[in-house]
């Protein structure tokens, strides 16, 4: 295993398919029409793929939210707002790669036609993470730092 400082560094230096060393990266389901869309030069299909079979991946959540005791919660309230916007939402996964949070949000073709989902990602509770949190948090912490 090797850890790298990004993930940019991971897929385009130390992957096999870009010529480094390493046969698999860690990334998301969404990297295969990255990979086509933003291919120099140009290719019509991925040259990887996504494992997805059940329970072999965890979905991410990302979140936004408005700090409490802020001085500007209207200004904060109106980007939240802006955020979970139809538009914003639509635009997200051809920037972020990653999916959009509002169900009126359509996906573009480019990115669902090379998009591998899974059906059944492996599930943590809440509670369990909350009970190991800071257990994982110091392995990872060691694993990145050694």
């Amino acid at each position: 295993m090797r850890v790298v400082d990004g993930w940019e560094t991971a897929y385009n230096t130390e992957f096999t398919t870009n010529g480094g060393t390493r046969p698999i990266v860690v990334s998301y389901s969404s990297s295969p029409p990255f990979q086509v869309i933003y291919a120099d030069p140009p290719v019509s299909e991925p040259s990887t793929a996504v494992v997805i079979a059940d329970g072999s991946c965890f979905r991410q959540i990302e979140f936004v939210g408005i700090l409490k005791g802020t001085k500007h919660r209207d200004l904060a309230e109106k980007w939240v707002d802006f955020m979970l916007s139809t538009q914003f939402q639509e635009d997200m996964p051809l920037q972020m790669y990653v999916f959009p949070v509002n169900r009126e949000a359509k996906l573009s073709e480019q990115f669902v036609k090379f998009l591998a989902e899974p059906a059944n990602p492996a599930v943590v509770a809440p509670a369990e993470i909350a009970a190991n949190r800071e257990k994982w948090v110091q392995a990872w912490t060691e694993t990145v730092l050694r």
